[in-house]
């Protein structure tokens, strides 16, 4: 068993949105979530707004998919501790914003990404659920 894992935005648009090429995988994974294999589960204030965000979007503001996905973060069915973002934090995630994307061999990084390997490198979390192949030798990547 694992000492933690963080959730990556992805994964949480993959559970409301059975258009989501990633569907079906994000299921599978909330069943081992729930059966414990992967420890404490995490993840952030950042991942919550650009999940919000971009299920609004993508959904063209589905009711449903709105109100599931809110209950995913904060509601009948939390999956997860939400750590906040902060400024202890913010510095370290804008040096590997810098780090990772000024220079042109690996592909651009997002800034709330960025602040889930700080995040996750800060409360010593080793696995993350994502589908964006960048969190590769950062973390272990489940998907």
């Amino acid at each position: 068993m694992t000492m933690g894992i963080f959730l990556d935005t992805g994964f949480y648009i993959g559970l409301v949105d059975p258009k989501d090429k990633h569907y079906h995988r994000s299921l599978e994974l909330l069943h081992e979530l729930k059966s414990g294999e992967y420890g404490q589960i995490y993840t952030s204030t950042l991942v919550m707004g650009e999940t919000a965000t971009l299920v609004g979007i993508r959904t063209n503001r589905h009711p449903k998919a709105m109100n599931s996905i809110r209950n995913l973060f904060s509601g009948s069915e939390k999956l997860a501790i939400i750590l906040r973002f902060g400024d202890d934090l913010e510095e370290d995630t804008w040096k590997l914003f810098h780090r990772i994307n000024t220079t042109k061999k690996s592909k651009f990084v997002s800034f709330v990404d960025c602040a889930n390997i700080v995040t996750c490198k800060r409360y010593s979390i080793e696995n993350i659920i994502a589908f964006d192949e960048h969190f590769d030798g950062w973390l272990t990547r489940i998907h």
